[in-house]
């Protein structure tokens, strides 16, 4: 399981193993702020990381921040 939180103690407090870091807290995956493109760009990778955490094995509480983590580019579906 993965939880996406902007602020990544709670998860932890509950026990999750893998918590991918959100924003804000009224806009978890995304940024208003940003153009439309960027905020979807934004989203697509917060997205991303949380796959990428399913795929990870970890041992104890583990945050990925998607601003900081290399993420494979997705492949395109024709």
């Amino acid at each position: 399981m993965v939880l996406i939180s902007a602020i990544p103690i709670v998860p932890q407090t509950v026990g999750a193993n893998r918590i991918v870091r959100g924003v804000r807290i009224e806009n978890v995956c995304g940024d208003p702020t940003l153009s439309e493109s960027g905020d979807q760009e934004l989203n697509m990778r917060i997205t991303r990381t949380a796959i990428n955490a399913l795929q990870t094995e970890v041992e104890m509480p583990t945050i990925f921040d998607p601003l900081d983590t290399k993420i494979p580019e997705a492949s395109s579906v024709s």
